[in-house]
């Protein structure tokens, strides 16, 4: 035998490469996602650099999972969907920029899949990045003395990346299994939900703690028989206290926001008033479900959802506010009036296919740490479902990207063969 050739059943060096490379994207991907500017394209960058590199060795592989082929068809299916759009509204070679990515996420689909990610790199990148996001947000709203913290995007969508790893660093803390160094992981993770949540509050995103009534009821139905009453129940304790110290902590801000934002939505009932954050919010929902409604099949497309508000507006039949803002401030009226119902069925569908896919079969009862990765899956539909009823989430690129690639590396972990999934994840070894 060569001495340079792998024993049987070990990976090839190359195969090794490119494992210990998907690892490492899988930890740069949320560590970095809110601390740099598009700090999420490092890990996806990464990750897609080594999917090319490596296309020889998983091109002509049949895919071993048939559930995987939802993913590449609803990934298929959103990018067809906002090319559609661009060819319709004829716009510049950045309008191409939307379908790039859901394509691009197919052959990192397939390299992952190859070489799935070590469980353990995702669940250090989902703390690293929480906690990371938490001393963005202390700095900015402490040091620098800003209202309130946005980090390197808008605050609405660094709050609720934010809260969203920590509801995900929530998961791992609860479920990680007694073992070497089970204390310190655990440790790490209550960090990143602490901090998470204390990000999320700094930037006073109002509508993104909707997600947690998606999010926290599913989390309880789907813990309550797996892990111990006793440590499910001291975990949502240490929760409400950690949310009532932050609360407490900026009592007089929040108490501004929400009597403000109730005083906002009266006058836009009562008088129509559109010139503040609640009277704009409503005002572009009825004007994107009107909107709708006239185009219903493919909608008005981005350029022509701009041009129309323009029309309505110096027509004097839509408030100028509404100028300010390129989106509805909600996922599905915004998807609606732009791409019509294809549009929104495509919205729909990602985020039905992925609840699928993590969703805990009948039936079919999984190793603790498995079963982890599967509820931090479930985190990322729950919440955008949530975040999107105030905000177009999947408009930006942090909320694209985050979705796609974090999706994509925790299915494929998921993936990994029993045998490795043991040796790579702390959690096994109880």
């Amino acid at each position: 035998m060569n001495p340079a050739s792998p024993l049987p059943g070990q990976p090839s060096p190359t195969e090794a490469m490119a494992r210990h490379v998907c690892t490492l994207a899988a930890f740069l991907l949320p560590a970095l996602s809110l601390c740099l500017p598009s700090g999420y394209s490092w890990g996806a960058g990464l990750l897609l650099l080594a999917a090319l590199a490596t296309a020889p060795r998983w091109w002509r592989q049949p895919l071993q999972w048939p559930r995987a082929r939802w993913l590449v068809g609803v990934l298929l299916f959103v990018g067809m969907d906002w090319l559609i759009d661009a060819l319709i509204s004829q716009g510049s070679w950045r309008s191409l920029d939307k379908p790039l990515k859901y394509f691009l996420a197919l052959p990192c689909l397939f390299f992952a899949l190859r070489f799935p990610p070590r469980p353990r790199a995702l669940w250090a990148g989902l703390a690293v990045g929480a906690c990371l996001s938490g001393a963005v947000a202390l700095y900015q709203y402490g040091v620098l003395g800003e209202w309130r913290a946005e980090g390197f995007t808008n605050a609405i969508q660094y709050g609720n990346l934010s809260l969203l790893m920590a509801m995900m660093c929530l998961v791992g803390a609860v479920t990680w299994q007694a073992g070497p160094r089970a204390g310190l992981w655990r440790a790490g993770l209550g960090l990143g939900v602490a901090l998470g949540l204390t990000a999320s509050l700094l930037s006073q995103s109002r509508g993104g703690w909707l997600a947690l009534a998606f999010a926290l009821p599913a989390l309880v139905l789907l813990l309550r028989h797996r892990v111990p009453g006793r440590r499910l129940l001291g975990a949502l304790a240490a929760l409400a206290v950690c949310l009532g110290v932050l609360v407490t902590a900026m009592g007089p801000t929040l108490k501004l926001r929400l009597e403000q934002a109730v005083s906002e939505a009266r006058q836009y009932e009562e008088l129509g008033t559109s010139e503040n954050s609640v009277g704009q919010r409503l005002a572009h929902w009825r004007l994107a479900w009107n909107m709708g409604l006239q185009k219903p099949l493919l909608g008005w497309t981005l350029a022509g959802y701009v041009e129309e508000k323009e029309r309505l507006v110096a027509a004097g039949q839509a408030p100028a506010e509404v100028l300010k803002y390129g989106h509805a401030h909600n996922e599905f009226l915004d998807v609606f009036a732009k791409r019509g119902l294809l549009g929104l069925s495509s919205v729909l569908a990602l985020y039905g296919v992925v609840l699928c896919l993590f969703w805990p079969r009948a039936g079919c009862r999984l190793p603790p740490e498995r079963h982890a990765l599967q509820l931090a899956g479930l985190m990322l539909p729950l919440c955008y479902l949530g975040f999107g009823l105030t905000q177009a989430f999947l408009g930006h690129n942090s909320g694209t990207m985050f979705y796609l690639f974090v999706t994509l590396l925790l299915y494929a972990a998921l993936q990994a063969p029993p045998e490795e999934d043991a040796a790579a994840t702390p959690a096994a070894q109880a």
